[in-house]
């Protein structure tokens, strides 16, 4: 059985075996029809068919992980089976090992090489959520869960977006 996060909580344990107290869990044993919504992040091993609505929280669908339905959320991970579409606020992932075959509507889409993906894809500027989402410790996407050096990478990419001088970018018509 799953341990949720404490104070007490001891280096030991591998990420796994960890599930913050703010996100829900389908096991890997479990087969649910029906629909889904809430107010907290949803890790799918199971699987599940039907409807998801969580626009203002994240879904991480891990390997072995069989998910057939049309889903509303901020941020997806997919490292399992999807088949639905996926309308996101945030970011959707697709791993190496992920499969989508569906249609996506968000922002910012990241398909890694191996993946398979069959559908469309439209993006857009960035929607605002109905509920926007919770800064919480057990966030899927906080940047506390970004390693160090990818968050040292994405500052120094902030700082080389602009020109020497220190100002954005000027475009010229010729």
């Amino acid at each position: 059985m799953a341990k949720h996060k404490t104070e007490e909580t001891e280096n030991s344990e591998s990420p796994e075996e960890v599930i913050p107290r703010n996100v829900a869990r389908l096991g890997s044993s479990l087969y649910l029809k029906g629909e889904i919504s809430g107010e907290e992040d949803l890790v799918i091993e199971g699987h599940f068919r039907g409807k998801i609505n969580l626009g203002s929280h994240n879904i991480l669908v891990r390997e072995g992980g069989n998910v057939e339905a049309d889903i509303q959320v901020n941020n997806i991970i997919i490292k399992g089976s999807v088949k639905g579409n996926i309308s996101a606020f945030g970011k959707v992932f697709i791993s190496e090992e992920g499969q989508l075959k569906g249609d996506i509507s968000a922002p910012t889409i990241s398909i890694m090489d191996g993946a398979k993906f069959q559908g469309s894809v439209k993006m857009e500027k960035e929607n605002e959520p109905l509920f926007p989402p919770k800064k919480e410790n057990g966030d899927l996407f906080s940047e506390k869960a970004m390693p160090e050096e990818q968050k040292r990478e994405e500052t120094e990419a902030d700082k080389d977006e602009g020109s020497e001088d220190g100002s954005s970018p000027e475009f010229s018509n010729s």
